[in-house]
């Protein structure tokens, strides 16, 4: 009941449909072989339905195989049929160039046909895209490459993390227990749980390091063989955002890290701390907020909410918890955290989330259930047309963050009211303080694995420096978090470089937008399910201008901080120290 269903894709491993899929994707190469290239509206269009054939095909295919990993990490079959996959997917890597080759320099004007024409927006971005592409032979040689290089690293990290096991209080738990304990409302554990956490990182940190160190130099190798300046020039062109719209989100963090520091000092004075919040209470709960949910009781609760905001949002949350799109539960085996896959061939996602019953995870779980209704307003864009970058990635469901939140606490009393605000700081330092953190660690390990083998100690060192920088006087120095770097599975993925501003975008995204629906409500929601479906099929900066948005200055990212240390002023006023 509480784990997902995963039937609506195929009913196991050993169906005829499974089976046949798998035949149709090693059979696609030679589909794609026996086309002729043409620079014409038929040759153009042949190729672009074949394409779609093979997104929905992969897409079905690899999403089963990487869902069934994701909640059983040792499951042996899906293992097997992902490297013996991975394989047919390097053959196809070069065929995949060729093709995005020929689509990025096309000269017949598709807009003269209704089909190609839906795609406009497609073929701008594979000009781009074909400026960087290698030769045929090296695509395809990269591709075999990776299969033994970054994606045998990525698959090691989760290996490693999701099997490693300690001892807390005499009982055997995972690193995803453990540092669920982070949220617990007695102090003694939180700090005990912390303690534990860190010690269990001494059996895997090196193998880790190794991943790491391994996956950043492929990047790095490949982004220079493209022609890119660096990583994080090949991430904004993938993000189809400019640098200016990211220095600008920066330039606005950095003046308002100070408001941050002051909550965080202030929430440590409220706790007994004297030299700022040591990183285990960076989540401890402030006011009444040792209020738990049931996954029954938190699904009436979204719901609810939802409800005020948008019927078809309510909907489909109650269809989640109905048919069992959700995987609740942490267990053995399965990964950390959460996140939720949008399944668009089958108008579909699953949310997984590892539920201990905290506010916290009931906000975990409109965030993602907030991915599932960006995928609502998308799936009815032709197959190619279905992926939105990294920075919108983050708007519906912070936006659902946004919701829950603000309306639980217009309603609630000053006692509760404490509780929801300081649980909305927690999770905005987080995505803003935090995420800068991050974002200066992978710069520094990027700028490092250069020139040098970084081991786990040289890790450890630059994540408490980019902590410090991030976080200030608003932590105690002696209780920062040296393996934040080994926790988070962002980190270990050659695609995904940079994965952490996009949550600070997403996240300030959403407040300005939230601002902008209570100040002008009418129409509102019609308005953001376009902006919703034109992230698909726009930049980043002209997705933001559905709503009359300028995201490359750094006004519109001040006026949604400026929301924020509202609410730390509120939540001071409502705790002051001499009560």
């Amino acid at each position: 009941m509480y784990e997902w269903t995963l039937e609506d894709l195929y009913p196991s491993f050993e169906s005829q449909e499974f089976k046949q899929d798998v035949e149709s994707y090693k059979a696609l190469k030679g589909k794609f072989e026996s086309l002729t290239l043409e620079d014409s509206i038929e040759g153009i269009t042949q190729v672009v339905k074949l394409l779609e054939e093979s997104t929905v095909l992969t897409g079905r295919l690899y999403n089963y195989i990487h869902l069934t990993l994701a909640t059983d990490t040792t499951h042996e079959t899906a293992t097997q049929v992902e490297v013996q996959l991975a394989g047919v997917s390097a053959d196809l890597q070069a065929t995949y160039a060729k093709v995005s080759k020929f689509l990025g320099t096309i000269q017949t004007d598709i807009t003269t046909d209704p089909f190609l024409a839906e795609y406009r927006y497609y073929f701008e971005e594979a000009k781009k895209e074909a400026a960087h592409l290698l030769s045929d032979e090296l695509e395809e040689v990269l591709a075999k490459m990776s299969i033994s290089g970054g994606k045998a690293w990525s698959q090691l990290f989760d290996f490693m993390w999701s099997s490693a096991q300690g001892e807390y209080k005499g009982e055997v738990v995972t690193l995803s227990e453990i540092r669920g304990k982070a949220y617990d409302s007695d102090a003694e554990v939180r700090k005990s749980a912390y303690e534990a956490e860190l010690k269990m990182y001494d059996a895997i940190k090196e193998p880790i390091a190794f991943s790491l160190n391994h996956i950043k130099k492929e990047v790095l190798t490949t982004s220079q063989l493209r022609g890119f300046e660096s990583p994080l020039a090949h991430t904004l062109e993938a993000s189809r955002m400019s640098h200016e719209t990211l220095d600008a989100l920066l330039e606005a963090i950095r003046e308002y890290l100070p408001n941050f520091r002051k909550y965080l000092r202030h929430k440590a004075a409220l706790l007994g701390h004297e030299n700022g919040l040591p990183f285990y209470d960076l989540f401890a709960p402030v006011g009444n907020s040792s209020r738990t949910f049931t996954v029954e009781e938190s699904k009436d609760y979204l719901i609810e909410n939802f409800k005020t905001f948008s019927a078809d949002l309510a909907e489909m949350t109650e269809e989640f918890f109905d048919k069992h799109y959700i995987d609740f539960y942490p267990r053995k085996g399965k990964v950390g955290g959460a996140f939720c896959a949008n399944l668009p061939m089958i108008k579909q996602s699953r949310v997984l989330t590892n539920f201990t019953g905290s506010l916290s995870d009931v906000v975990t779980l409109a965030h993602e259930l907030g991915h599932a209704y960006h995928g609502l307003h998308i799936e009815n864009h032709r197959p190619l047309n279905q992926d939105y970058s990294m920075p919108v990635a983050e708007t519906a469901s912070t936006f659902n963050e946004n919701i829950i939140m603000n309306t639980a606490i217009k309603e609630a009393s000053d006692e509760e009211k404490i509780a929801l605000i300081e649980s909305q700081l927690q999770d905005t330092t987080q995505i803003i303080v935090d995420i800068y953190s991050r974002y200066l660690f992978e710069t520094a390990v990027f700028e490092n694995r250069k020139q040098s083998f970084m081991f786990s100690k040289d890790l450890e060192e630059m994540m408490l420096s980019a902590q410090k920088e991030a976080y200030g006087d608003g932590l105690d120095q002696s209780y920062l978090h040296p393996y934040m770097w080994a926790c988070k599975p962002h980190y270990y993925s050659t695609g995904l470089s940079f994965y952490n501003f996009p949550y600070a975008f997403g996240g300030l995204f959403s407040k300005g937008l939230y601002a902008i629906y209570q100040e002008q409500p009418e129409g509102f929601v019609e308005k953001y399910q376009e902006l919703l479906r034109a992230t698909t099929v726009s930049s980043v900066e002209d997705t933001a201008k559905v709503l009359g948005v300028d995201v490359s200055t750094p006004e519109f990212w001040k006026k949604a901080l400026a929301e924020v240390a509202e609410s730390i002023e509120a939540f001071i006023a409502l705790t002051p120290l001499n009560k």
